[in-house]
Order: structure tokens, then C-alpha cells, then sequence
């Protein structure tokens, strides 16, 4: 009877070890198709403002080269800016760790202020200018510049993801809501015609919150017609949009307990998300920051907060696409000098529509 049974506890154990070997071989090769992925986006506010005329008398070469090297220590694996302008070189010599980076579109006006810095490579980058904007010597002169979009295809370790830098138009006033409206609109239309089926991130500055700004359609459009996910609704607030009965209750407490939501909660720095290609993409981390300059009475080096989002990337259904990947090159000197010129001739004939328009409602209202 001794035998018999330590016959069965022996067969009982191996049976046991197997089953757990067999359990560490699957979990091993489950976690070989889970990667994870970190991307940033900071409004540099690289405008070329002289300090004196700067609200907080920010000096900002200074400002870009802290900056840079604020960023570069960041450990993020793709960091995108918005408003890097004039100021691009001193901000991207710091920027030792990211070997893969756009090239600068150049400064006002010719530039859009656009530009990515990644680990991994990069490629199939293309600028965008918004075809609508409001104001121009008004309203945050955001049609001083062709401010629009910027997208390139990143390679995570043979996972390719389209990345979208986006920096909508400033300000809330009803006719800015109005144009950032017509922007989603032409983003998402552009993604569909571009990254059909793609894995995609949308990062960037938005201008816009979930529970203001109601009139962008940011909701309406991103998440609920193109399919999207917004990071920090789904990290930090528990995947409510702001749009159940509850919203006003939740929005009255963040008030009370935050106040101003700026780099806080819901801020307008933000992460839209799509699946493609098999490819499953879970964020699971999301803070702002704000960047400050310790040498100079802890000034604000950017524009708000910097955004800064953690994903993983579910493998297990991944198929890469057959695309062709084309490497970032620079424009020639000519071609430069071409687009200078040609910016500045559309900044002054939209300058002189404009001064007419604001002419025509002074004088003849």
C-alpha cells in the first residue's frame, strides 16, 4: 500500500513540475510579445521673443539648450515638440541620446515648429500645413507660420507605428474651436488616406480639453467616428470622457480639489491611440510635468506642461505591413531659400487680408 501510494504522489509531482515548467514556457513566450514604449510631447515655446518683451522674462536660447538636456535625460524613447523654432540647433545638440530626429522645418515663418526626436528609427516624414486657422494679427497669430501637422513612421524592433505631431490653434474664443474643428477633421481625413490600418499615436498640442472646448469636436470626431482612445481619459480618469451624467459632478471636484487644470488634469499637451495592423497598444502610465530652470528663480522652460505617456504594445496578432520606408533627408540650401521666400510671401498678402478685414469691421460695421 506504501508503494501504491508513494507510486501516485511521485507521479503527482512530476505531473506538477511539468505543468509548471510548461506554465513558465507560455508566460515566457507571452511576455516575448508584450514591448513597451514611452513618447513625450513639450511645447518648447521656442519663439524668437526678446527676454524684455517675454510675459516671465524668459530668455530662451538659454531656455532651449536647459531644455534639451532636460529631455535628452528624460529616458523617454520618442520625444516630439511643438514651437521649436528659431532655437532648434541650440535645443537639439543637447539632445545626445535620440540618433533619430526630423529635420527642422526652419524658423518663422518658414517653419512649422515640428520636430521629433527618437531611439529608434524614423522614416516617411511629412509636414502638413492646417488649411484653416482663425487669426493671423490676431487671435494668437497662429496663421503666422503653416502650422499644422507633422508624420513619420517609427520602428520599434520591426513594429512600425505612425507617429502624428500635431499643435492645433491656440486660444478658446468659439471661432478658435471653430478652426481646431476643421483641423481634426483634416488630420483624421489625411490618417485614413495615409495610415489606413496602422498602428497609430497622435501626440502633441492639442489645445483642447475632454470637459471644455466642446465646440473642437476633439470627442465627436477622434473618438467616437475615427476610433481613437485619449491616454489620459483612460489612465487617469478611469476611461470617462466627461460626457455621462456624472460629468459635471467629476469636473466640479478636480475644480475644488486642483483648480486650474493647466499641466494638471485634462490638459491640452495629449496621446490619441488607434490599433492596427494586429497591433494592440495599451497605455498604462500618463503625468505632466512641468520643466523648470533652477538657475533662473525655477522659470517655466516651455509653453505648459510637458506630457509624458508610457504603452505597451501587444505583438501576439502582429503582421508588419509591406510599405516602402524612405530615410529622413534635408532640404538642399536652394530649396531652403525657395521656402523662405515663398513663406514670407504668404505671410504678408494674409497679413494685408487680414489688417483689411479688421479695417472693414472698424470702419464699417
Amino acid at each position: 500500500m506504501k508503494k501504491t501510494l508513494v507510486k501516485i504522489l511521485s507521479v503527482m509531482l512530476v505531473l506538477v513540475l511539468a505543468f509548471s515548467a510548461l506554465s513558465a514556457v507560455s508566460s515566457a513566450a507571452q511576455d516575448e510579445n508584450i514591448k513597451e514604449i514611452s513618447i513625450i510631447s513639450s511645447n518648447v515655446g521656442g519663439l524668437p521673443i526678446p527676454s524684455v518683451f517675454s510675459e516671465n522674462k524668459k530668455v530662451v536660447p538659454r531656455a532651449e539648450i536647459v531644455l534639451g538636456k532636460m529631455l535628452n535625460d528624460s529616458g523617454i524613447d520618442i520625444v516630439c515638440v511643438q514651437e521649436d523654432f528659431q532655437f532648434h540647433e541650440l535645443l537639439a545638440k543637447g539632445m545626445t541620446n535620440y540618433p533619430y530626429r526630423t529635420f527642422t522645418s526652419g524658423g518663422i515663418p518658414a517653419g512649422d515648429g515640428l520636430n521629433v526626436f527618437s531611439k529608434y528609427p524614423i522614416y516617411n516624414i511629412d509636414r502638413v500645413a492646417w488649411a484653416d486657422f482663425n487669426g493671423l494679427l490676431t487671435a494668437a497669430n497662429d496663421g503666422l507660420t503653416p502650422k499644422g501637422f507633422l508624420k513619420c513612421t517609427v520602428d520599434v524592433d520591426g513594429i512600425l507605428i505612425d507617429v502624428y505631431d500635431i499643435h492645433t490653434d491656440a486660444n478658446g474664443s468659439l471661432e478658435d474651436q471653430k478652426a481646431k474643428r476643421k483641423q481634426f477633421r483634416q488630420l483624421s481625413n489625411y490618417i485614413n488616406e495615409n495610415s489606413y490600418g496602422r498602428p497609430i499615436l497622435i501626440t502633441g498640442d492639442f489645445n483642447c480639453t475632454l470637459h471644455g472646448d466642446i465646440y473642437t469636436h476633439y470627442y465627436e470626431t477622434m473618438i467616437v467616428e475615427q476610433g481613437y482612445k485619449d491616454a489620459w481619459a483612460e489612465v487617469v480618469n478611469d476611461g470617462n470622457y466627461f460626457k455621462g451624467p456624472d460629468a459635471p459632478q467629476l469636473i466640479r471636484e478636480y475644480n475644488e480639489k486642483y483648480g486650474d487644470f493647466w499641466g494638471v488634469w485634462d490638459s491640452v499637451e495629449r496621446v490619441a491611440y488607434r490599433d492596427g495592423d494586429g497591433l494592440v497598444i495599451t497605455p498604462y502610465d500618463f503625468e505632466f510635468n512641468y520643466y523648470t530652470d533652477s538657475e533662473t528663480d525655477r522659470m517655466a522652460l516651455t509653453d505648459h506642461a510637458v506630457m509624458s505617456c508610457r504603452l505597451t504594445l501587444d505583438t501576439t496578432d502582429y503582421i508588419r505591413p509591406e510599405i516602402e520606408l524612405n530615410d529622413p533627408t534635408d532640404r538642399s540650401l536652394g530649396e531652403k531659400i525657395v521656402t523662405f521666400f515663398k513663406s514670407l510671401k504668404r505671410t504678408f498678402t494674409l497679413m494685408l487680408d487680414d489688417a483689411v478685414r479688421l479695417l472693414n469691421g472698424l470702419f464699417f460695421k
